[in-house]
């Protein structure tokens, strides 16, 4: 591509009124050099990110039009697909993020940007086909990212044989060793599979590379918790605490073990509070309310108990449809 060399950069200001700024500056330019009409269109464009998405599809739609030798059409279908999604016109956008991998299939935003879509559509098979596309030579680590993203959407979904087969090849192929990541993904699998004794084994490795990671402090803890054995349990969920102060579940379990296994109400219903403090997630706060229902109702504190009965029939959305709930039930929380 010949350089512009009568282009230059307006003054640095604050971002939309650059934007802006540069904008004229390149609409003065194509007013002047007709003959670099492509180019000058094409630098547009990319200063267009910011505008209204039918505007930009509007032009980038003139330049593929004016771009006779397609020396810019990937870059023209990656301005086209992002505005598409921000239209939510995603099968638009899909489309068009397709057509950029049959150009550069070694183009790895793309990708996870074409499997990102299929998730927002919930379908996940799709997204699973879409990171094939990593497993490309000319893609740094691509083939490892492939099996990290795959065992992901398979753990979410609860396919926990093929997440942990994806996870270990993932840790097979790294090629960093203090990879936390990997081995604590690989301790949680092993844990949804109830295998505990395995579970615990990546987690100490987690551990061993980053004595500071809260997650597989609490991992260990829900392992040892699993195997009643409340002292390290409760010895992993302090830690992860001392670590990550709001980290939410583990003030859950540390409630629990010390409720149901060491019989201290009085601290367990201190844990709880602090849960509720730290809660940001509408699930875990179901499960506060809940506990705190039932723990209530052990002391005999049956106001208490009523009122975050109430709270969690509402946070699950229940309200009025649940008046045979009784959370006296089940004892332990």
């Amino acid at each position: 591509m010949r350089l512009l060399s009568y282009l230059n950069l307006v003054p640095d200001k604050p971002a939309e009124t650059y934007i802006e700024r540069q904008l004229a500056n390149l609409q003065t330019a194509l007013d002047e050099h007709p003959e670099d009409k492509v180019p000058l269109m094409h630098q547009i464009l990319v200063y267009m990110f910011c505008k209204d998405p039918d505007e930009i599809i509007r032009y980038a739609f003139e330049l593929l039009e004016a771009d006779v030798g397609m020396e810019y059409t990937d870059e023209i279908y990656f301005s086209l697909a992002r505005a598409y999604t921000d239209k939510n016109e995603l099968n638009q956008a899909i489309e068009y993020y397709r057509k950029i991998i049959a150009i550069d299939p070694g183009c790895s935003e793309v990708i996870y940007d074409l499997a990102a879509l299929y998730e927002k559509q919930k379908d996940i098979d799709a997204a699973l086909s879409a990171y094939d596309y990593l497993d490309n030579e000319a893609i740094n680590c691509g083939k490892e990212d492939m099996y990290r993203c795959k065992g992901t959407l398979y753990y979410n979904r609860k396919e926990y044989d093929k997440a942990l087969d994806c996870y270990q090849r993932a840790y097979e192929l790294s090629t960093d060793a203090s990879d936390g990541w990997i081995i604590e993904s690989l301790g949680e699998t092993y844990w949804q599979m109830k295998n505990y004794k395995e579970s615990a084994t990546w987690f100490k490795k987690a551990l061993e590379i980053n004595p500071q990671s809260s997650n597989a402090h609490y991992g260990m803890g829900l392992c040892y918790q699993n195997t009643d054995d409340a002292y390290r349990a409760l010895h992993h969920y302090f830690e992860a605490i001392k670590i990550k102060p709001d980290f939410t579940n583990a003030y859950i379990n540390i409630a629990a073990v010390t409720i149901n296994k060491e019989g201290d109400i009085k601290k367990g219903i201190e844990m709880l509070n602090k849960a509720l403090e730290t809660n940001k997630d509408k699930e875990s706060l179901s499960l506060i309310y809940q506990n705190l229902s039932r723990v209530y109702h052990r002391t005999c504190e049956y106001d208490l108990a009523e009122y975050y009965k109430k709270e969690f029939i509402k946070s699950v959305g229940l309200e009025g449809l649940l008046p045979e709930y009784d959370d006296r039930d089940d004892d332990e929380i």
